[in-house]
């Protein structure tokens, strides 16, 4: 296949993507009485609940601490929302899947493109939050690149989870219980002390897309080298083993569905 060829299958891919999750984020609010405005609330009672539990469970005193702690809410909230969606990606669509050529990534993209829609809301919490404590907002500007780094990230495990999830009934279950599991050994609501970072933090990836995000953001500093290197690993290696395990048994998709 030519370069051009690829451009125009991408393109072709991200437009019907973009439709696609449009048309589910206007469905999303169709009936509901404050619409857009659950999208800030689900977020803001887990924040001060978890607020209040950081206080307790924290030693150390952070900076910020309040800021701090949405960051990483409402990041790993992005991760799991469009993981756990992802897990029906597919069979959700199975009539369309059966009816005609779509192309099976805009489905599994389209997904993680509304949970995106989600989190700009969320972002829009965080300024407000950060105005209050008066921090400056150049960080914000960086987030963008933060931002898409871990979404190609999110965009291999869904590959890999819609793909299994064709065959795996119970995935999603499954899958919930483990990104719930997953939530206790990112540091989204306790703090981590430098060169003291347990190990379990370590194998998680949000740990390093959650500690960059706050070096940025909040504190307005160069994350660690490693960190940022660690972030690039992660991102090209589950993307391109997602897209790779997507591409081998899409074509079986229809006949399990």
């Amino acid at each position: 296949m030519k370069l051009e060829q690829y451009y125009q299958k991408i393109k072709s891919i991200l437009g019907l993507s973009l439709s696609l999750a449009k048309v589910k984020f206007k469905l999303r609010n169709e009936g509901s009485y404050i619409g857009i405005f659950w999208y800030l609330l689900n977020p803001l009672a887990m924040f001060w609940v978890l607020l209040f539990l950081g206080n307790l469970i924290n030693k150390e005193t952070t900076e910020y601490y309040p800021v701090y702690l949405l960051l990483g809410l409402i990041m790993f909230n992005l991760f799991t929302r469009a993981t756990n969606s992802s897990t029906n990606s597919i069979y959700a669509n199975s009539g369309l899947i059966k009816s005609s050529k779509v192309n099976h990534e805009s489905l599994v993209i389209s997904d993680i493109l509304n949970s995106v829609f989600s989190h700009i809301f969320e972002i829009l919490i965080l300024i407000a939050l950060m105005l209050y404590f008066k921090i400056s907002l150049i960080g914000v500007l960086f987030y963008p690149i933060i931002l898409f780094f871990l979404i190609i990230f999110i965009a291999g495990f869904a590959f890999i989870l819609s793909s299994a999830g064709v065959f795996v009934s119970d995935l999603s279950n499954a899958w919930s219980i483990f990104a719930n599991l997953a939530w206790f050994t990112a540091p989204v609501y306790y703090v981590v002390s430098k060169g003291d970072t347990p190990f379990f933090n370590k194998i998680n990836p949000m740990f390093y897309f959650i500690t960059v995000a706050r070096d940025i953001v909040i504190y307005g500093r160069m994350p660690e080298a490693n960190m940022i290197f660690a972030i690039l690993i992660c991102t090209v290696l589950f993307f391109a083993v997602g897209l790779f395990i997507f591409e081998k048994f899409k074509k079986r998709f229809a006949e399990n569905i």
